[in-house]
């Protein structure tokens, strides 16, 4: 019964860091998107 149970928490903290990495990879995109945004308005102002 030990084993089994060590191996759903090792596949539960998995999910759980896999879930996190991919949560980071989305706001890393939506700054970098907000970032060229940002580089594109204020560059508009110049000649």
């Amino acid at each position: 019964m030990q084993k089994g149970q060590t191996l759903v928490e090792y596949v539960l903290v998995l999910v759980l860091l896999m879930a996190a990495a991919t949560a980071a990879g989305f706001i890393i995109k939506a700054l970098n998107r907000q970032h060229h945004r940002t580089e594109v308005i204020l560059g508009s102002h110049y000649p």
